[in-house]
């Protein structure tokens, strides 16, 4: 039951982290990403609106244009000829029959009285009350009315009214009646589907296409240089559903990347995990060895040194020469288990030792002697380069010549057909560093991962304690142990250990 509870935790648990760590953050990044994305096609949309109520603006200020200028022109050829009023009316008759945009034209004196028209006046008409008549004879320019009804027509029109200007003096007024019915028709047959609302600047609608949305709009609005116009341009833009397409759109591709990361990261823990927990196992492994070296030392050795003993009476009691070889096997091999115990007992309390402060100089120094009987003998050159300054370092002098000695002795038996053995000091900022070179056999990767694993070893006769007793000695002072190798070329081992702040007696 306990165990299943523990199970059950620990899927929870993974599951509110796989829920921190993606959904979460996916569907957060989601929704800014969604917004920022409806906002800029918002924006876009507000640019499209704007650019139709410019075009429409544009359509109905050149309709109005070129209205005005018929008119105009018109109005120029009455001034040329200098026509009666029935040969006027035939002229108006004529052109309003040619242009089906205008309900009528009229012509009126300065006062405003319309004296002839394309259409019946039954009763007198005046329009010199309207704003337009008078902003016409005042400023000798054309003027647009409001939309209005026609009094003659009964036409839903604007009136434009252009002067006769002769010798600087308005002579009369040209007025034509614009019928919105043609304006808006025009305008319409360059519609696209979109929705667009004219009014004026009383808030009347003058007309209108499509039916104007009540919700998802996008509205821009322009207006229309020669009259109190708005144009005003509707686009329909769905801004929920747009959110929510590109809301799970960002959504899907943020949990597949948020889902390989932490897969990735998943695995990089692992595999660090992993690797503390090999550590962990090492430490343990060294701890036990430790434990059972110290216990059992005495044991073993008393044993042993009585049997030495006992081996040194019969070697000199039976003197032939068989007998003799059998006495030297025994003894090699109890020199090996003692040598084995010893490292063992380092392997189990390195730092059960005193420190004192040495220079490494020194210590190589005194070793090289033995190095270069053991380099002669296999017919290795020995090359060994001192710091040019002193590399005080506190150390047990024994354990640090015997690591040295352990290095030397590999580098030696890597190279049985001869070679060169380098020994390099120097310092490192705050380091001391002892290189230990060869020209050997060299190890590939797979060995190079496992030589300082203990009880791992190439040699037929090895303990494979070695370099696990030289880097436990060296890590005990604080320093670290580094293997690079390469396989036919040679390896070259790199201790570094802290320079002594002070120089203890040595």
């Amino acid at each position: 039951m306990a165990f299943q509870h523990d199970a059950k935790t620990f899927v929870k648990k993974h599951i509110l982290i796989y829920i921190l760590l993606t959904i979460l953050p996916a569907a957060g990044i989601s929704y800014i990403l969604s917004q920022h994305h409806v906002k800029m096609m918002n924006t876009e949309e507000k640019i499209e609106a704007q650019k139709i109520a410019n075009t429409y603006a544009m359509n109905i200020e050149n309709f109005l244009g070129e209205t005005v200028g018929r008119l105009e022109m018109l109005a120029t050829s009455i001034k040329v000829q200098k026509n009666d009023l029935s040969e006027l009316k035939k002229i108006l008759t004529e052109t309003a029959g040619k242009d089906t945009r205008f309900s009528g034209f009229y012509w009126a004196n300065t006062d405003g009285d319309v004296l002839i028209g394309t259409n019946p006046i039954n009763n007198p008409v005046n329009v010199g009350k309207r704003p337009y008549f008078q902003h016409t004879v005042k400023t000798k320019k054309t003027s647009f009315s409001k939309p209005h009804i026609g009094s003659i027509m009964g036409r839903y029109i604007i009136s434009i009214s252009t002067p006769i200007v002769e010798q600087g003096r308005v002579k009369g007024v040209l007025i034509a009646s614009l019928r919105l019915d043609e304006m808006e028709a025009k305008i319409k047959n360059q519609i696209k589907g979109e929705t667009v609302l004219v009014v004026d600047n009383t808030g009347q609608t003058l007309f209108k296409t499509g039916q104007i949305p009540k919700d998802n709009t996008v509205i821009s609005r322009t207006s229309v240089a020669q009259l109190p116009w708005t144009i005003t341009a509707f686009k329909n833009f769905n801004t929920a559903d747009d959110c929510r397409r590109t809301f799970l759109k960002y959504l899907f591709i943020l949990l597949t990347v948020f889902n390989i990361l932490y897969l990735l990261i998943n695995y990089i823990l692992l595999r660090r995990n992993l690797k503390k927990e090999q550590e962990q196992t090492e430490i343990h492994k060294l701890e036990l060895i430790g434990k059972l070296a110290a216990s059992t030392a005495h044991e073993i050795r008393n044993p042993l040194t009585g049997i030495k003993g006992l081996v040194k009476l019969l070697s000199e009691e039976y003197r032939d020469e068989k007998a003799q070889s059998y006495f030297e096997v025994i003894q090699t091999e109890i020199d090996r288990i003692n040598s084995i115990v010893s490292e063992l007992l380092v392997l189990g309390k390195p730092t059960a030792y005193h420190l004192k402060t040495y220079d490494a100089n020194h210590i190589i120094a005194e070793i090289n002697p033995i190095i270069q009987s053991e380099a002669n003998f296999t017919n290795i050159e020995l090359i060994t380069s001192y710091s040019s300054e002193s590399l005080f370092v506190s150390c047990v002098k024994d354990q640090l010549k015997q690591v040295i000695l352990n290095l030397t002795k590999n580098s030696l038996q890597a190279m049985p057909n001869g070679g060169s053995l380098y020994i390099f000091l120097e310092r490192k900022n705050n380091l001391c560093s002892i290189r230990v070179k060869d020209n050997g056999s060299g190890m590939s990767a797979e060995q190079i991962a496992q030589a300082f694993n203990p009880f791992y070893t190439l040699k037929k006769d090895g303990s494979g304690l070695g370099l696990t007793v030289c880097k436990r000695i060296i890590e005990s002072y604080g320093g670290d142990i580094n293997l690079t190798s390469t396989l036919n070329k040679g390896t070259e081992v790199e201790i570094t250990i802290p320079l002594a702040l002070e120089i203890n007696n040595q």
